[in-house]
């Protein structure tokens, strides 16, 4: 099966693509500034708003997403735009951000995107991530830093780890290979129409992330400062708007689709982030 995959030189899209790859898949990989030398993978340059399926494609897999751009919503409708243009399956990768009782913008815009796929009438599938994280990839590194990836980095070079508000907001961590994983074999199975929420099978507090991946110390950031000093650390005041909120999930549906049950949280591979 030939697939198109969007935001291939994301971290979960290079995953996606080796992994892909290694399982028999002919994957072509869109890239738009970072070069894509993945093995088995043929890369293709170019933005989703102006290029096209290889022939042949079978499935377009859009991984591709805006989430800090000041128009990210923007965007993010015009790279769907493109996609549905195509005429062709789709896999989206959305965000368990869509479940959030206060949404920012780029929950909005998933949101949006998902409606419009609904409504596009073509067969499609939507899998949401929840903080997905894992390993560097060994062939690629990405333009943009995975967000587990800097703060592995605190846990283990900083002598406190800022942490917004008490820090007992909940994430349910998603390790890179079972989303991707589960992605694949629901495509193998044609589970069209099928929408899945992507966790660990524990939720975590973002204290119990933070002493697991090695964090000894802690200094509670509270939320109106972060909004103010947030922007100088690339972090937008809209995304710290809803940084405390929980994002909670059932990963039993995909499990149960997808015959993959998601590994417990393992911070030994960001270990040497």
């Amino acid at each position: 099966m030939r697939l198109f995959v969007t935001g291939a030189s994301s971290f979960v899209g290079a995953h996606f693509c080796s992994l892909a790859s290694r399982e028999g898949f002919v994957v072509h990989g869109l890239h738009r500034n970072t070069d894509l030398q993945l093995k088995g993978v043929v890369p293709i340059r170019g933005d989703v708003t102006n290029t096209r399926p290889s022939p042949g494609t079978e499935v377009v897999v859009h991984l591709a997403t805006k989430v800090m751009a000041r128009d990210a919503r923007d965007q993010n409708r015009r790279m769907l735009d493109a996609v549905l243009s195509w005429g062709l399956p789709v896999v989206y990768a959305s965000s368990t951000v869509v479940s959030w009782v206060r949404k920012n913008e780029y929950a909005l815009s998933r949101v949006e995107d998902e409606d419009r796929l609904r409504r596009s009438g073509l067969p499609y599938m939507i899998v949401r991530p929840c903080a997905p994280y894992g390993a560097r990839h060994p062939e690629h590194t990405p333009a943009h830093k995975e967000s587990f990836h800097t703060l592995a980095r605190m846990c283990h070079g900083w002598p406190a780890v800022p942490v917004m508000g008490d820090g007992r907001y909940r994430r349910q961590p998603v390790h890179v290979d079972d989303f991707n994983g589960a992605i694949l074999r629901l495509v193998r199975a044609g589970a069209w129409g099928g929408e899945f929420d992507a966790g660990g099978p524990k939720a975590m507090t973002m204290v119990e992330i933070v002493h697991a991946l090695g964090g000894k110390r802690i200094l509670h950031i509270p939320r109106r400062l972060l909004k103010v000093a947030g922007p100088l650390a690339g972090l937008s005041r809209d995304v710290v708007s809803t940084f405390d909120t929980d994002d909670v999930v059932d990963p039993r549906p995909l499990a149960a689709a997808s015959g993959l049950s998601p590994r417990e949280f393992d911070p030994g591979v960001l270990a040497n982030i």
